[in-house]
């Protein structure tokens, strides 16, 4: 009997930040979705983030949370193997935060004004009469509290830039502190968002426009080519919003349900279109 063969890749520990826990239950939590979802027979097993390098079995779907350089470059060496990735090797560097921001930049989608600045050789006046501004790593997303921090006068901004040299990191997105409420959303390639306040700022009820919100991110999310995703915005005073951060496959932590159910459904539909597909040219095949 066919099976459709499903790899899940849980996420190195490094790069869950306060979420390991809950990054590898919305991957299990997903895939039980899918079986329970499914009509054709799965396949499926799981491994850890370093042991993509011994994978010598061919899958049909990977659903991956991996995120480290060395962990895309070994599924890209393993295409042949697994063709079909969910979020696939290039989204994940697309959300890289220095690429990502450089491709929002001039997509008018509401991302928030940013400016690389190199941690080497910073001006002694740099961040001068800027206010209170956000220092994020340029690489990859948090993967410590103080990967991504909020400075409040120029000279906090210049320590916490030596800070980020000494552990390695040579680019820092810079972005203006802007009050007001926080909001995380989630989505799915197949129509699932939500949009949760988790912080509020705001003394004034101010209303987010979530379908304007859904139509931003969705519009980010396949400029960023993201069948998976999350992020931040933050809700301002006058009812405008700044996305400030989006990213692939997050651990879903307050939505988990609803989030694996969705993955679950994306993934089940693509596993009964490539099996039938898969009859049918074996079918032609025999003939």
């Amino acid at each position: 009997m066919n099976k459709f063969r499903v790899l899940g890749i849980y996420r190195l520990p490094l790069f869950s930040n306060n979420a390991i826990e809950a990054d590898r239950m919305i991957l299990e939590h997903a895939i039980e979705a899918l079986k329970a979802k499914s009509s054709v027979v799965l396949d499926i097993d799981f491994i850890e983030e370093p042991e993509i390098s011994k994978v010598e079995k061919a899958y049909d779907l990977v659903l991956t949370m991996a995120q480290s350089v060395e962990a895309l470059q070994q599924l890209d060496a393993k295409r042949e193997l697994l063709p079909n990735v969910w979020n696939s090797t290039n989204d994940v560097r697309n959300c890289y935060r220095k690429k990502m921001s450089e491709l929002m930049e001039h997509a008018d989608l509401g991302y928030a004004p940013f400016e690389l600045v190199q941690t080497a050789n910073l001006p002694a006046n740099k961040f001068d009469g800027q206010g209170s501004l956000w220092l994020k790593r340029g690489d990859f997303h948090a993967i410590s509290d103080d990967d991504v921090t909020l400075a409040e006068t120029p000279v906090e901004a210049r320590a916490k830039m030596r800070t980020f040299a000494e552990k390695g990191v040579k680019e820092v997105i810079v972005q203006k502190h802007v009050p007001g409420d926080i909001y995380k959303f989630y989505g799915i390639a197949n129509g699932f968002f939500t949009a949760i306040r988790v912080r509020r700022f705001l003394t004034s009820d101010v209303q987010l426009d979530i379908e304007k919100l859904k139509k931003n991110v969705q519009s980010a999310a396949k400029l960023l080519d993201l069948l998976v995703y999350g992020g931040d915005c933050i809700l301002m005073e006058d009812g405008s919003f700044q996305l400030i951060d989006l990213n692939d496959w997050p651990s879903f932590r307050i939505c988990r349900e609803p989030a694996a159910a969705a993955i679950g459904s994306l993934a089940a539909e693509y596993a009964e279109n490539y099996m039938r597909v898969r009859a049918s040219q074996s079918t032609q095949k025999s003939h």
